[in-house]
């Protein structure tokens, strides 16, 4: 199996924001709405699969690093970088590319690390 491969915004610049389908692949009940839900570095791997294989194409993709930010990002809060590892399980960059755009943002507005 590949070695976990480094994603980041820098890589999904090219991704048309008007594509997505409002940045939260239906995942509503997930991200929760409003305050930010505090969680262990595994609840948000496996949180982040989970919006990632909801991407089409992305049925395998598996987050498998977040990096902690100390202090926590700008004036959003979110202790946790928009760079994630993931393991692509064969799936192109330019198909996962799509949904880490489409998820990230969102993601980072509703957790942070414990």
């Amino acid at each position: 199996m590949p070695s976990g491969m480094h994603i980041d915004a820098m890589q999904v610049s090219s991704v048309d924001p008007e594509a997505t389908a409002g940045g939260d692949l239906g995942f509503g009940d997930l991200l929760g709405a409003g305050k930010r839900q505090v969680m262990s570095e595994q609840q948000l791997l496996a949180s982040l699969s989970v919006l990632m294989r909801g991407g089409e194409g992305c049925e395998g993709v598996t987050v498998t690093e977040v990096t902690r930010l100390d202090p926590p990002d700008r004036k959003d809060g979110c202790n946790w970088s928009l760079a994630i590892v993931v393991d692509p399980a064969g799936v192109a960059p330019e198909v996962y590319g799509l949904a880490y755009a489409s998820m990230i943002n969102t993601a980072r507005e509703s957790w942070n690390l414990e």
